[in-house]
């Protein structure tokens, strides 16, 4: 406990400056809503566009919620700290933290968890509030369970993304500009998450694949879980899968480390 007290002000830190910023804050969270409207249009034009009442195993009513409630997942484990090693490794100030008393890795897991903390707070409850109610309206009926171990499949979900995002903060040590191959890695994820289509609209070659990765892990399992298309033992399965490439990911940022800090090169400062 005295070891995570040491790192609650990262969290906190973090946390004050992006509340700091209202104006910015709306700023994103209109884009945010206007891309969220974008795609509930487009797919009530693809089930308009036909006769079908279900889309590879979704309703309208279910994919309305799917969207919903992926996006929303997508915000929670939002902890995109390659931006801040990036930056630091640009400006040198990775010197001076370095050199800091503290854990690296700790330190930049709970800088990750103050903007997690910051979108639970500002837009997750309220989203989650209305798109539940929403469930409840559509289906008429609301499953305890199923929402506790979505919560669950969520904490799994921000330790995957930490990880896959501190590893590719830690090829800022090698690559020094970093902004297009984090254009790449965001890519990658929406697309392999599930965020824009879901992973059962793949290719059955192409679902095979993706549900092992880890970018499946993070987003489409959790909102699965929620919508109720992971049932019984597959949901052990599923939760096994998150936590398998939330320790690979760890161990192979623990490599990583090891190896990239022995030739780091600091600029600026």
């Amino acid at each position: 406990m005295e070891e995570i007290k040491s790192y609650l002000p990262f969290t906190r830190n973090v946390f004050q400056r992006l509340i700091s910023y209202k104006a910015n804050a709306i700023i994103f969270m209109f884009g945010d809503f206007l891309m969220l409207a974008v795609t509930y249009y487009l797919w009530k034009a693809i089930y308009g566009s036909t006769t079908e009442a279900v889309l590879n195993g979704f309703t309208f009513n279910e994919m309305i919620i799917y969207i919903f409630i992926s996006f929303l997942t997508s915000i929670m484990i939002s902890v995109d700290i390659s931006h801040d090693i990036s930056r630091e490794v640009k400006d040198g100030s990775i010197a001076i933290n370095l050199v800091r008393p503290i854990n690296y890795e700790k330190r930049m897991l709970f800088q990750g968890l103050g903007n997690v903390l910051y979108n639970f707070i500002i837009i997750f409850i309220i989203a989650f509030s209305v798109t539940t109610f929403l469930f409840y309206k559509f289906f008429g009926y609301i499953s305890i369970f199923r929402v506790i171990i979505y919560f669950i499949s969520i904490g799994l979900g921000i330790f995957i993304n930490f990880y896959y995002s501190y590893i590719f903060g830690l090829i800022s040590f090698k690559i020094t500009n970093m902004w297009g191959l984090s254009q790449i890695m965001q890519a990658i994820v929406n697309l392999l998450s599930g965020t824009l289509i879901p992973i059962a609209f793949f290719p059955k070659w192409a679902q095979t694949i993706t549900n092992f990765l880890p970018f499946s892990s993070a987003i489409y399992t959790p909102s699965m879980i929620y919508l109720g298309k992971i049932n019984g033992i597959s949901i052990l399965l599923a939760l096994g899968l998150q936590l398998f490439w939330g320790v690979v990911l760890m161990i192979i940022a623990k490599k990583m480390w090891k190896s990239l800090i022995k030739t780091l090169t600091i600029l600026g400062g």
